[in-house]
């Protein structure tokens, strides 16, 4: 070290030496500030800013050799040979840009060793092919060990230099590369020197040392070096200004930005990155492997060894996939952050990071509100058909239909403020019923429904359980509010899809409430065929009218005791072209749901009034009239013009209806019923005794006729019970000057023990069938007032005939 010191000291000039420990100096700082910005580059940027820290470090260390040469024992002479002089600058462009370029080529912890070990091998090559260039005049001798020295020196400074650069932060990194980097060279500049001896000798008497010329030429050399250092750091200014101006731009983002290098490093970030993630301003820096940049942010937040791992896997996997992915991630403090991951063409990716947390809140509340009911906070339509599709593949899931029974009531009665607050407190009981597993939806208005993973048994227990919490009273505003509920039960199986399984439901509930209300009913085997057919009759029924596939039966009644012929009941059939004959107890219900018994009991009543006015006078025809005609206001108008365009007198004209239609609407039935007594036409109740038999209504609406039901009639003789209850309606409608009529008759002994018991008309299958117009006019004129011709012993009857049930006679 001594011997090193000695040299530069006693055999060199010192002005020169301080020239070139200038340039030395700042083509060190010069190259590392290139030299990062390599490193933070990629592609063909990357290789640009390699060539011009090749370029200035080459120069630099060139010039610093050549001036430091020029001071070397100004007393000898001196020349150089121009060839090697090149041949030695090359080696030290070339050689370094080789050694940098290995440095960045990889992520490994000594690839940047290795290439500042070639930095270094390069610059000691140029250091001695120069010296080889060095043309002095005497005996020139080499110590090994100094020159050995000389190059490890080298290698070592330039490897630790890179090393450095690579690894430590970005401004710090810079300053002691440069200055390890520069001690380097001129480590190995002046130990070199050290092991140069030369014995003076006049060799060339030519050779002349000009020492003012070669002072010059130092300074000449030491110009071009700051002329080529300064233009590499103008270029490290002008690219710091641009990436200043692009660092504000980045900075007032409000994503957090990641550039990340085909390396898997970070090239690029702003301060919002550094925000979004609650990390200090030293946990990321340029250059920093995207991993350790991740493991820091779980550090920073708590992160678990499995769950960093797992988000490390995701990264590695986003980089390979070459394609845009967003995801969102969710951090332990609620924060919501949107990742974007977009690859670039240079195989750089791009990653922001947004913090969506109060548009997510907001999405959530949006989907919630789209999902649910804003009343109960009960899942609604929507999700009842989401979940039902999803759930459809699994095999056991029950279906429970609800439907409040007279909520419609509360609302009109109370109003739509205590129908709503009713709502809460039913969804409120449900919720106390079922399970955490068990779903409850509100489908609108009053409908709600259940699913639940329960077998049959159970779920029929929990529609049951359901149906007893609901008829409990409410307690609405200061007012007790009673209701209650019809629970329709079907199973969801694997075969059935959703539609199937939701008409299954519904149907189900429909029997609930055509039962009675208030009760469980599960769907049986046989009623969506029974409903399919039912739509079928409804679709042919549209036609049926117009087609003429209806026609009128008459059914006589005979006077008793005398058995004489005084009318007719009219009764419906329809003759379908594909089914046959139809009774009136399947089609007369549906027609009544949807409204075509007002066309059809008009069509009914014209063709009824039509045949009986080809009939004698003395005879009268019976229409039954539906429950849905009494309360439509056209009934009157079509009694009044059927009459009137077919000349039938009033008193020739009896209408029928049953108790269930007088308790519907009584006020409405009695403005009807007093309009047609105001006409004179006559009033009957049918099927007296099978209804609620209210001895007011008879009062009320003062009928005509009462006719006692055949459920009477067929068990009289075997029944004493029944007997008496006919007896007794004969005793009190004559005691009310009201008319009997027995239904049903179909053996002598039920017409003898109506005779004794004073009943004055009878019609059954004893008397007579329904028959077609065509032959009641027969039967008519046969009659002559005497016993009926075609009256038939009930004998002569099949089975079937003799069991025909009371519907067949509805109209």
């Amino acid at each position: 070290m001594f011997a090193v010191a000695g040299c530069i000291v006693y055999e060199h000039d010192l002005w020169l030496v301080a020239v070139a420990a200038i340039i030395c100096a700042a083509s060190s700082w010069a190259t590392f500030q290139l030299y990062s910005r390599a490193c933070l580059s990629v592609d063909i940027e990357r290789e640009a800013w390699l060539i011009l820290t090749s370029l200035v470090a080459g120069a630099g260390i060139w010039c610093t050799h050549f001036i430091a040469i020029l001071g070397y024992d100004e007393t000898m002479p001196m020349g150089f040979d121009p060839v090697l002089t090149i041949v030695s600058f090359l080696l030290a462009v070339l050689g370094v840009a080789a050694g940098f370029r290995i440095s960045v080529a990889g992520r490994g912890r000594l690839i940047p060793v290795v290439g500042g070990a070639a930095v270094g091998l390069a610059i000691a090559l140029m250091h001695y092919t120069g010296m080889q260039a060095y043309r002095v005049q005497g005996i020139v001798s080499w110590d090994r060990s100094y020159v050995a020295a000389s190059i490890l020196l080298s290698m070592v400074f330039s490897a630790t230099a890179l090393h450095v650069a690579r690894r430590l932060g970005h401004r710090t990194r810079r300053l002691i590369a440069a200055a390890l980097f520069a001690l380097g060279i001129v480590l190995l500049h002046f130990t070199g020197m050290t092991a140069f001896k030369v014995e003076p000798m006049l060799i060339d008497p030519l050779m002349n040392a000009d020492f003012g010329a070669l002072r010059a030429m130092a300074f000449a050399v030491a110009g071009v070096a700051v002329v080529v250092v300064g233009a590499g750091l103008a270029s490290t200014y002008i690219d710091y200004r641009a990436r200043a101006d692009t660092s504000h731009a980045l900075n007032n983002m409000s994503s957090g930005l990641l550039l990340v290098a085909p390396d898997r490093t970070v090239r690029l970030f702003n301060e919002r990155v550094i925000e979004l993630f609650k990390l200090d301003a030293g946990d990321v820096s340029i250059g920093m492997p995207i991993d350790d940049f991740l493991t820091r942010v779980g550090e920073r937040s708590g992160w678990t060894a499995h769950r960093l791992g797992r988000v490390l896997e995701n990264y590695h996997s986003w980089f390979t996939t070459h394609e845009t992915v967003t995801v969102d991630h969710l951090l332990d403090d609620g924060q919501v952050l949107e990742v974007c991951w977009q690859p670039m063409r240079n195989e750089s990716t791009v990653i922001t990071y947004d913090d969506v947390t109060d548009a997510r809140t907001r999405q959530a509340e949006i989907a919630h509100m789209a999902f649910h009911d804003p009343l109960t906070g009960l899942p609604n339509r929507r999700s009842f058909r989401h979940d039902l599709e999803t759930l459809s593949r699994e095999r056991g899931r029950v279906l429970l239909m609800l439907d409040l029974d007279r909520f419609k009531h509360v609302n009109d009665t109370f109003g739509h403020a205590a129908g709503d607050a009713l709502l809460v407190e039913v969804a409120r009981r449900l919720k106390s019923l079922c399970a955490g597993s068990e779903t409850i939806y509100r489908l609108g208005g009053d409908e709600l429904s259940i699913l639940t993973l329960r077998d049959m048994d159970s779920a029929v227990g929990l529609a049951q359980d359901v149906v007893s919490s609901l008829s409990n009273p409410f307690r609405i505003g200061g007012e007790t509010i009673s209701i209650g509920c019809s629970v329709g039960v079907a199973c969801l199986g694997r075969e059935a899809d959703t539609g199937l399984v939701l008409q299954m439901a519904d149907f189900a509930l429909y029997k609930a409430k055509e039962y009675g209300r208030g009760r469980v009913h599960v769907y049986e085997q046989g009623m969506l065929e029974d409903a399919a057919h039912k739509r079928n009759l409804e679709r042919d029924m549209d036609a049926a009218l117009r087609l003429g596939q209806f026609e009128l039966h008459y059914q006589p009644f005979y006077s008793l005791p005398d058995r004489r012929l005084t009318g007719f009941e009219a009764l419906i059939r329809w003759r379908h072209p594909a089914s046959g004959m139809i009774p009136p107890m399947d089609f007369i219900p549906i027609a009544e749901q949807n409204g075509a018994i007002i066309e059809i009991g008009a069509w009914v009543i014209d063709q009824a009034c039509r045949q009986l006015s080809r009939w004698p006078d003395h005879v009268y025809v019976s229409v039954n009239v539906s429950p849905v005609q009494l309360r439509s206001p056209e009934l009157l108008g079509q009694i009044t013009r059927a009459m009137e365009q077919h000349g039938v007198q009033p008193h020739r004209i009896e209408i029928e209806l049953t108790e269930t239609a007088v308790v519907e609407s009584s006020e409405q039935i009695v403005a009807v019923l007093s309009g047609l007594r105001a006409l004179g036409v006559r009033i009957a109740m049918d099927d007296f005794g099978t209804g609620y038999s209210s001895l007011a209504y008879l009062k009320r609406f003062e009928f005509d006729r009462i006719k006692i039901d055949r459920s009477f009639i067929g068990v009289s003789e075997e029944d004493a019970s029944a007997a008496a209850v006919v007896r007794a309606v004969t005793q009190l409608a004559r005691d009310l000057s009201i008319a009997t009529t027995a239904e049903g008759v179909e053996s002598e002994n039920q017409l003898k023990s109506l005779i004794a018991m004073g009943c004055g008309t009878a019609q059954g299958y004893l008397l007579s069938r329904p028959l077609t117009a065509d032959k009641a006019s027969a039967l008519l004129e046969a009659d002559g007032g005497a016993t009926p011709q075609n009256a038939l012993p009930l004998s002569d009857l099949s089975l079937k005939d003799a069991s025909r049930p009371p519907a067949l006679k509805r109209a």
